[in-house]
């Protein structure tokens, strides 16, 4: 499909197998309660209503033992207490960061919250899709379909913005995420799952033994408040570069940028990507479907995980602002590098560079990006994204 072409929406018609109507019905009044999606192999998805969050990430390892992988808290009205650091929402419209909180759209300027440093993050103060209830349209223990609007005018942005999240596991161990939009007023839109992984599960064990590898060749440089400067950057031959697998620690006490913690928290342009960018996307995607983005395995637990998307750019962040002061689950306090987030989503503040791929979404079209995980036990050392043992 050209760039630029308008797209016609697939809608999802899901014929609701095994419903747990008790489950389910109680979600969709209560916010906190968690639609629970389960599949042949051990592998449950716990999802809550209140921000589409990744409550409960259950994995086996490789000697078949389940264990959550994903940081949290126990209380999921915790997540609406603004003391979450995005911990397992989509957040929204914009994910990242816009400059100064401003961008022009059909010839006119919107200013947006600026929650980080005069700049805006995730779409600015009091996450909207983060801390709002969304609802449940279809419910399985196999799906999970919600939806929310988001007011024009919402944290500045122009246009009602309808958007649904799906959430499905199958039996081959792959949860994956759709997030779809539509709008009646041209807006920017980068929606992100914000989910922060351990794969060695609540062991508490830092992520710097986890192995890596991204599907990217460039990173977006940024100035000390992380808006990109509009240039890319080779990562060959930088602690940057994980187009052969790296753990976490190896070479993270080079990346002393951003102050002023240092580590990872940086935009790969994903799929090869260079400068020519912007005429290999549309809509905010490189592809109709998910291609392999990055591969992550602990060697503690054996757990893997690839991560596909068809999105053009991957945030990759190992937990450096975590620093032991914030209880989540069974009350542990998260250490710095606790755990690691890979977001997929469009390269930060796209709306202030041309160059970069673009994400702005006019009446008729349809913004879909997905986001999948699949999840297998790592035996050996396997090349990028290939699986060496299933889960049983």
């Amino acid at each position: 499909m050209a760039g630029g072409q308008l797209r016609t929406s697939l809608l999802l018609t899901i014929a609701t197998v095994c419903l747990s109507w008790s489950a389910n019905a109680q979600a969709d009044t209560d916010p906190y309660t968690a639609v629970v999606l389960r599949n042949a192999n051990g592998v449950q998805a716990d999802i809550l209503p209140i921000g589409g969050t990744i409550h409960r990430l259950l994995v086996p390892d490789a000697n078949g033992k389940a264990d959550d992988i994903v940081l949290g808290f126990d209380d999921a009205k915790t997540y609406q207490r603004g003391n979450s650091p995005y911990f397992g929402g989509i957040v929204g419209r914009v994910a990242n960061r816009i400059a100064n909180g401003s961008f022009v759209v059909d010839g006119q300027r919107y200013t947006t919250d600026k929650n980080d440093r005069g700049n805006t993050l995730h779409g600015g103060f009091n996450p909207f899709f983060e801390n709002n209830t969304w609802t449940i349209e279809e419910a399985s223990n196999k799906e999970v379909r919600l939806s929310l609007l988001s007011p024009d005018g919402t944290q500045g942005f122009p246009g009602n913005l309808n958007v649904t999240a799906t959430y499905t596991l199958s039996d081959d161990n792959t949860l994956q995420l759709v997030m779809e939009a539509t709008t009646d007023k041209t807006t920017p839109v980068n929606l992100a799952q914000h989910s922060y992984f351990n794969l060695n599960g609540q062991a508490r064990d830092t992520v710097l033994n986890h192995v890596v590898y991204i599907n990217g060749l460039y990173v977006t440089p940024t100035d000390l408040n992380q808006i990109p400067n509009g240039e890319l950057a080779a990562v060959k031959g930088s602690p940057f570069d994980f187009t052969h697998p790296h753990s976490i620690g190896e070479r993270i006490g080079a990346v002393t940028f951003p102050p002023p913690f240092g580590g990872y928290d940086h935009n790969w342009a994903l799929f090869g990507l260079g400068t020519d960018a912007a005429s290999k996307t549309f809509d905010g995607v490189v592809s109709e479907e998910p291609k392999l983005a990055a591969s992550v395995y602990s060697t503690l637990s054996g757990r893997a995980m690839d991560l596909s998307t068809n999105a053009p750019g991957l945030q990759f962040y190992s937990g450096n602002n975590l620093n032991g002061s914030l209880a989540g689950k069974g009350a542990y306090l998260y250490p710095q590098h606790g755990g690691f987030a890979m977001e997929s989503q469009v390269w930060p503040d796209f709306v202030n560079k041309p160059s970069f791929p673009q994400s702005i979404l006019s009446p008729g079209q349809l913004y879909r990006h997905i986001w999948s995980l699949k999840f297998y036990n790592h035996t050996a050392a396997p090349a990028p994204g290939v699986q060496t043992a299933s889960i049983p």
